[in-house]
């Protein structure tokens, strides 16, 4: 039967003696995006080993593992089931730290997931009284020491081209990568994304989900923007099946390598599959290929999901956001990647922080300012470093902020759009275009008064509005 059938295989009815097992038949729960379901034990021996194994197996499965976990775990204890025969062990009285540490020596690669498989086999069997082994059978140092490389994201170039171009794909995997990128979910997060992920609270909107790999619930504060896409996609959804099915995204049958339109595109009831032929990967590859996107060393660019959740937080971290929002916003329970320490951040920071990532802010240059450049004080309490001076028969109104840390004195008082430290935010861009007419109407005023002093000032304030302004339009563009 097709993996991309909509109708899963019958299940097969569950009996202890058996060695082929239906996981299914012990975990009706499962997820769906798996794959494989079956465990066989005809090559686990000899039999009381066997016996103890199929308890470990059942129980992982009744603790709703995913079926890929149950089956990897039952293959990484076969190698020592095979080392007890071939040594002919009869008993676990005879299973003792020096017999485990002949094992690893004999092996020719053992590594983290074996050790943690044997050892958590052990552990559980010691708990539910199984059978009895030494506690430290198995020890930290027995893992092989393993470098964890740094994380790979996509680099700039090459990001910039593919959002650029993601009006080229269909719609439905577009909002793939803009709603997994904005949230840095894993992709398997993402598959199992429910339509009710959207919630609303007064004017904000968050993204709420459930996470598989932790089994806890995360959410992150989204922008309007987002919001909307989210709901183009729950449409969407709705159009093709109404209630029947539970998720945002699904699988497609007809997946193109060389079109990125995808034209022959089919939706089915289908999770999204963990790896192979992942629409938003294929489509997003095809893409890659079709218009030729290069990254800076001129190779033709690489792309799995799995990037962008740290595509994502590289970017985050780069703006200059703290560790602690960046972590906690990947929902990390401790900075195991981003800090030796951990440290609690509450959603009404990340909600604060999240209103800095996406807030446009320049400079009395019209330029960009970013966020390093800002004293901590300026995140910390932003009211602080408000500026909202009215206008006076000759003073000029002031809106904005000041960049300055609070203990530096202020030699520009009432100078501040000429100041390099003044910072202006979008959404006072009305009140700057008044600002600046009034400020020409003031000129020509003064000019026909003789006024020299006065056009100068006006005509230099003025000027400073027009860069403000045209950096201002160009971040909204």
């Amino acid at each position: 039967m097709s993996r991309l059938s909509k109708k899963d295989s019958p299940v097969k009815r569950f009996n202890w003696i058996d060695d082929l097992w239906d996981l299914r038949s012990i975990n009706p729960n499962f997820d769906r995006r798996d794959s494989r379901y079956t465990v066989n034990f005809d090559n686990i021996a000899p039999g009381w080993f066997k016996n103890e194994a199929k308890k470990y197996i059942h129980h992982l499965c009744k603790s709703e593992n995913s079926f890929s976990t149950i089956i990897n775990k039952l293959n990484n204890l076969r190698p020592f089931s095979q080392y007890l025969v071939k040594n002919n062990i009869s008993t676990f009285d005879e299973i003792n730290r020096s017999l485990v540490i002949n094992y690893l020596s004999q092996e020719q690669r053992i590594d983290k997931d074996k050790l943690c498989a044997l050892r958590e086999f052990f552990t559980l069997g010691n708990i539910g009284n199984w059978f009895n082994v030494e506690p430290d059978i198995i020890r930290n140092d027995d893992y092989p020491k393993r470098h964890r490389g740094n994380p790979d994201p996509i680099s700039n170039t090459v990001r910039e081209q593919i959002e650029q171009n993601l009006h080229r794909l269909p719609d439905p995997i577009a909002r793939m990568w803009l709603i997994g990128y904005f949230s840095a979910m894993r992709p398997s997060e993402l598959a199992l994304l429910k339509q009710d992920c959207l919630v609303q609270e007064g004017q904000n909107w968050k993204l709420v989900w459930h996470r598989k790999k932790t089994n806890d619930y995360h959410e992150i504060p989204i922008t309007i923007t987002i919001a909307k896409v989210v709901q183009e996609q729950q449409e969407y959804i709705r159009n093709l099946w109404g209630n029947e099915w539970d998720y945002l995204f699904c699988h497609y049958y007809n997946l193109s390598d060389i079109d990125p339109s995808q034209s022959n595109l089919k939706p089915i009831k289908k999770i999204l599959p963990g790896q192979v032929r992942h629409p938003l990967s294929t489509s997003i590859c095809t893409l890659i290929k079709a218009i030729d996107i290069r990254d800076e060393n001129g190779q033709l660019a690489k792309f799995t999901p799995k990037l962008l959740r740290s595509t994502r937080l590289t970017e985050l971290f780069d703006q200059g956001h703290d560790l602690s929002v960046v972590s906690a916003w990947a929902g990390h329970k401790h900075f195991v990647t981003t800090s030796t320490y951990y440290t609690e951040v509450s959603c009404d920071l990340m909600q604060r922080e999240a209103g800095h990532i996406h807030q446009a802010l320049v400079n009395s240059d019209g330029n960009r300012i970013s966020y390093e450049s800002f004293p901590k004080s300026f995140w910390d309490n932003s009211v602080a470093h408000k500026l909202e001076v009215g206008a006076t028969h000759i003073n000029t109104p002031i809106y904005g902020y000041c960049g300055l840390p609070l203990d530096q004195d202020c030699y520009k008082f009432r100078a501040c759009y000429t100041c390099r430290s003044f910072v202006a935010t979008i959404e006072k861009l009305p009140q700057y275009i008044n600002t600046r007419n009034e400020l020409r109407a003031k000129s020509v005023k003064a000019m026909s008064a003789g006024q020299e002093v006065l056009v100068e000032q006006f005509g230099r304030q003025a000027d400073q509005l027009d860069k403000i302004i045209a950096g201002l339009q160009q971040e909204v563009a």
